[in-house]
């Protein structure tokens, strides 16, 4: 179907050889109300397994909308890493090469597994969630020292050994609490602007 111009606001059409007007109205009553029966998609293409980052690195969460050209749309993500909720809301937006708007977070990576959808706030007021998505590890770094328990001090080494597993463990928290922290920076230089 062939549309008009929204700026038309009616259509007159003049013979020249018969003399006759003929006007139509109104085209753009019909326009505006197919378009506002249009619903934003979303279209998001998870992170592959083999492609996550070491546990605690930046991983990027990157979403883009069809049907608009709205790069102040309200996305939130909201799901669960590792047993704990999530919720966040994407800063402004960019169109891509196609142009479409496109949105994208930078949240540290998962332990071990990560679900989540998107919410987006529709142009009439309405909420879409997308489907959900599953990030997921082939495996989960622990940290374990084996100890012999035929020697004179293998309580001692298996404390020992104990103590060198749980350094890490928070070596990795450690890494995963920095980059969250520079997102937050991140944040709230982006409001003061």
């Amino acid at each position: 179907m062939y549309r008009l111009p929204r700026l038309v606001k009616s259509l007159t059409l003049y013979s020249l050889t018969t003399g006759f007007v003929l006007v139509a109205l109104p085209l753009r009553s019909v326009c505006a109300q197919e378009d506002s029966q249009q619903k934003i998609a979303l279209i998001h293409q998870p992170p592959a397994t083999n492609a996550l980052p070491p546990v605690g690195s930046l991983m990027r969460i990157q979403v883009e909308l069809r049907d608009t050209v709205d790069i102040t749309a309200k996305i939130r993500l909201v799901g669960s890493k590792d047993g704990r909720f999530i919720d966040l809301a994407f800063p402004k937006g960019a169109l891509n090469t196609s142009d479409h708007p496109t949105f994208f977070v930078e949240i540290p990576s998962p332990v071990a597994a990560m679900t989540y959808q998107f919410v987006l706030r529709q142009p009439d007021g309405s909420v879409t969630t997308s489907k959900r998505y599953l990030i997921k590890r082939n495996c989960i770094q622990t940290y374990a020292i084996d100890v012999a328990t035929s020697s004179a001090s293998a309580a001692y080494s298996r404390e020992v050994a104990t103590l060198v597993a749980r350094a890490k463990e928070l070596e990795r928290d450690t890494a995963s609490l920095e980059s969250s922290l520079k997102l937050l920076e991140e944040m709230k230089a982006s409001l003061s602007r």
